[in-house]
């Protein structure tokens, strides 16, 4: 593990303790919890946790401590390589998938965005440096402990890593809304493949939607003008899913 990629973060809540402590990936550093609190009660938490340091406050210990986290029973101060800095080449896999976020600043966007990628099955998200939402605590909050299973690629230019990508056999797919866009369910995700999602206000960036092989786009039906990015990637996540357990 490169020194430069190693950092400190702070885990909160069961869902995530649960994953975190599951994971081999992760230095556990220290574990706080509220006595009597739903933390102490979880039977999974407490295997977990059975042969490891614990810190149990009572409610005016815990809440003077973490003034700000009264709807959380267990606080996970741990260190590890979350984000990596280095894509694969992936020469030798198939039916690989990647994300790649272009200027997601939402925190819960990105949460959620990486929730729903592990459970759909993605194989590693990427995102820029500048301009995007950085892995802060509310992003490991709402991804429910996924941020555990999944690869998270930053990278200083997202152009040069999709082209990069592109040497590397990939498709490149840009969810957007365009009159020649193909719908999301008619695109062939079997390749290896990388889906591009825009910013929540502005989608794609010109020059990357230049850089794409594709754009798909989901038609809207109601007055609305656009779905939430994190909902739009479930979409293409799950339609991808979907077209994966067919060929099998």
């Amino acid at each position: 593990m490169k020194k430069s990629n190693y950092r400190s973060y702070i885990c909160k809540g069961v869902n995530n303790s649960i994953s975190l402590l599951k994971s081999n990936r992760f230095i556990i550093e220290n574990i706080t919890i509220l006595k009597g609190g739903r933390a102490q009660k979880n039977k999974k938490l407490k295997t977990l946790l059975n042969d490891k340091d614990v810190f149990v406050l009572d409610k005016n210990e815990f809440y003077k401590q973490f003034s700000d986290e009264r709807k959380q029973d267990i606080i996970i101060q741990f260190s590890g390589e979350l984000v990596k800095k280095t894509i694969p080449d992936f020469k030798n896999r198939k039916n690989v998938c990647l994300l790649a976020l272009d200027r997601i600043e939402d925190p819960q966007n990105f949460g959620q965005i990486i929730r729903t990628a592990e459970c759909g099955g993605i194989n590693g998200i990427i995102f820029s440096k500048h301009h995007s939402a950085p892995i802060t605590e509310t992003v490991l909050k709402v991804s429910q402990g996924a941020f555990t299973n999944i690869n998270i690629y930053e990278v200083t230019n997202l152009k040069q890593s999709i082209n990069q990508l592109k040497k590397n056999d990939f498709w490149i797919i840009g969810l957007e809304n365009q009159i020649n866009s193909k719908p999301w369910y008619a695109v062939d995700y079997s390749p290896k493949t990388v889906i591009v999602l825009g910013s929540e206000g502005k989608g794609m960036r010109k020059t990357i939607m230049q850089a794409c092989d594709f754009i798909a786009t989901i038609p809207m039906q109601g007055n609305t003008g656009s779905l939430n990015v994190s909902a739009s990637a479930s979409a293409v996540i799950f339609e991808r899913l979907r077209q994966k357990m067919e060929d099998r």
